[in-house]
């Protein structure tokens, strides 16, 4: 179920992750310096829209942000105070303090959490909420992830950006822009945050260890967690705390031998993550098939020669992968049988390409 206020729901209030605790945010120092600036030329814009890949901060960047602003004590953007130079607010602060216990009264948050999408009714809730009387400064309202939003809740939540409230400002977290109504991204500033380097890469894996209590890899590991996760700290950290590297080494081997498989590779790996009490595998590996499928159909739609046909076949495949697999978690069917069905069908493609 969407959160309503932060810390109101009870799904992951316990969560070390949770971008609300994230003291630090790495790698995204131009999307912090254009967001201030607009802040402090008096001229902070109502809604923005955080786009880019998944685990490379857009949620943290949209708390810290909110965390900002309701730090200011209702100071209008533009004041005659000194212009602030960062987004840092000590977590000593009062505000930071009610925002990591979710209890800050100025700040509104839908977050998907274990549900597939964001329903219109949780934005009703939102729009109420910025019905009842400010207790003055500024308010924050963050939606993430806006791709979650269906058609009738993303209309909703169209209403509530076209006539914010005075001080209202609205942090928009998106996977793709393209996912999002046209209406609304029409009326967001655009930050398009890009996957981590390798050094703000690794502080923010760094970071992201301590909070969680896991050990921190070793440098020529963190190099390899850079490759595999695409620059991205939340893939990386999944990789981490699930200890999957083995099983991406398996998967690896099988989606670069699909046009030959070899098919004792392909039921060891189906084997290691099918069985009655390797759910939590099952899953990761399920969200690394979904990532390698995506890449592969970007790939061929975005590199060299621009194979329109092969990109097309690999979209097909995702789409009918993800429907699949909620199938056979809904009817509880057979996941090895979903497993070798999928890679043969992935096979097909790859000999096609």
């Amino acid at each position: 179920m969407a959160k309503r206020k932060a810390g109101e729901s009870e799904g992951d209030a316990g969560d070390p992750l949770h971008p609300r605790l994230a003291d630090a945010l790495f790698g995204h120092d131009e999307a912090e310096a254009m967001f201030l600036r607009s802040f402090n030329a008096g001229a902070l814009h109502h809604a923005w829209l955080v786009t880019g890949e998944r685990g490379i901060g857009k949620a943290s960047f949209a708390w810290r942000a909110a965390r900002f602003l309701l730090s200011r004590d209702g100071e209008a953007a533009g004041s005659d105070r000194v212009p602030a130079t960062s987004l840092d607010v000590p977590s000593s602060h009062p505000t930071a303090r009610q925002i990591a216990a979710g209890a800050h009264s100025s700040l509104f948050a839908l977050e998907a959490g274990g549900a597939s999408t964001i329903g219109v009714d949780e934005v009703r809730k939102l729009r109420a909420f910025l019905g009842l009387t400010s207790p003055g400064g500024w308010r924050a309202m963050i939606v993430d992830p806006a791709n979650d939003l269906t058609i009738a809740s993303a209309n909703a939540l169209l209403k509530a950006v076209e006539e914010p409230p005075q001080r209202t400002v609205f942090f928009l977290v998106s996977h793709g822009a393209a996912a999002v109504l046209p209406t609304i991204r029409s009326r967001c500033i655009k930050l398009a945050l890009r996957p981590l380097d390798t050094v703000p890469f690794a502080r923010a894996v760094e970071a992201a260890c301590a909070r969680a209590g896991l050990d921190a890899p070793e440098a020529d590991q963190m190099q390899r967690l850079h490759t595999l996760s695409g620059g991205s700290a939340g893939r990386a950290l999944n990789l981490i705390g699930g200890g999957l590297l083995k099983l991406v080494d398996k998967l690896e081997r099988v989606m670069d031998g699909l046009r030959r498989p070899d098919q004792a590779a392909v039921h060891d790996l189906i084997q290691s993550a099918s069985g009655a009490k390797n759910a939590d595998t099952f899953a990761r590996l399920c969200d690394l098939i979904e990532e390698r499928i995506e890449a592969r159909a970007k790939s061929a739609a975005q590199g060299p020669g621009c194979n329109t046909t092969e990109a097309a076949l690999w979209a097909v495949a995702w789409q009918g992968f993800r429907e699949r697999r909620l199938e056979t978690d809904v009817l509880n069917l057979d996941k090895g049988a979903f497993l070798l069905a999928a890679f043969s069908d992935m096979e097909r493609i790859a000999r096609k390409a």
